[in-house]
């Protein structure tokens, strides 16, 4: 053969080669998690309830079809707990795991909770191939352990940052905490709209007010100018976080949607 046929044929299948070495659902990362949590933490699952959680960011520029991926707190059983069909994160998009054996719940239950003690966690895909994986040691109740910077850094303890960018920082360059009860929401439950009632002393500056559901996903987002009253159309029945980023803090208050 000769040597120009050589080269065409090594350019023609370069491109196969590179995709079948990359990795299916590489660039999905465990991104943070809480392995010791109370209602002092102001996130509660779609039952009320303030559980461990575990946080996946999707660095990748697709959406990825999350079926059959697994997850798990012990490097032993990689397979503990498989996600179900149905499931799948945006690129640059955030995933929460609720990490409390409730798997009958609203949202993505994990058949295995945190040990605050200390543990590990595995990320795999379908066919078995580890995506990201780390052992943590001694964890604080209600402080996370998160990536820094966001999706590649390495894994520092802060405040939480539940389905947003770690690298938050307010305009004095402090990390914004999560408060809950800085603001009420009536009617709650609610059908078609509901009434925000600031409880601070006074009222902060606010940038944005979202409406997530339970596994993280920002369900709307709006450069919010302080209107009191909130549409509800277009989401369907459920429970809800609304989160409000404002220069003093993150606030949030759960809603639910009939």
């Amino acid at each position: 053969m000769y040597p120009k046929q050589i080269l065409l044929l090594l350019i023609c299948f370069l491109p196969v080669l590179n995709a079948q070495a990359q990795i299916y659902g590489d660039g999905l990362v465990i991104n943070e998690f809480m392995a010791s949590a109370d209602s002092v933490s102001g996130i509660a699952d779609p039952a009320g309830q303030f559980d461990d959680w575990i946080e996946l960011y999707n660095n990748g520029n697709i959406t990825l079809n999350l079926e059959n991926f697994t997850l798990s707190d012990k490097l032993d059983n990689p397979g503990k707990w498989v996600f179900p069909s149905g499931i799948s994160l945006a690129a640059g998009g955030y995933l929460i795991i609720w990490a409390d054996e409730d798997q009958a719940q609203e949202g993505y239950h994990s058949n295995f909770k945190l040990g605050a003690a200390g543990e590990a966690l595995i990320l795999s895909n379908p066919f078995g191939e580890v995506l990201d994986s780390l052992a943590f040691g001694q964890q604080e109740t209600n402080i996370a352990f998160a990536r820094r910077p966001n999706g590649t850094g390495n894994f520092l303890k802060q405040n939480q940052t539940w389905g947003f960018n770690n690298d938050l920082v307010n305009s004095t360059g402090q990390r914004p905490v999560f408060k809950e009860n800085g603001f009420l929401l009536s009617p709650n439950p609610a059908t078609s709209e509901v009434a925000l009632h600031w409880q601070l002393a006074e009222t902060p500056e606010v940038r944005t007010l979202e409406i997530l559901d339970y596994s993280g996903q920002v369900i709307q987002r709006q450069n919010w100018g302080g209107q009191s009253l909130i549409s509800l159309a277009g989401l369907s029945a459920g429970a809800y976080l609304v989160r409000i980023t404002t220069d003093e803090g993150m606030f949030g208050a759960r809603l639910i949607k009939q």
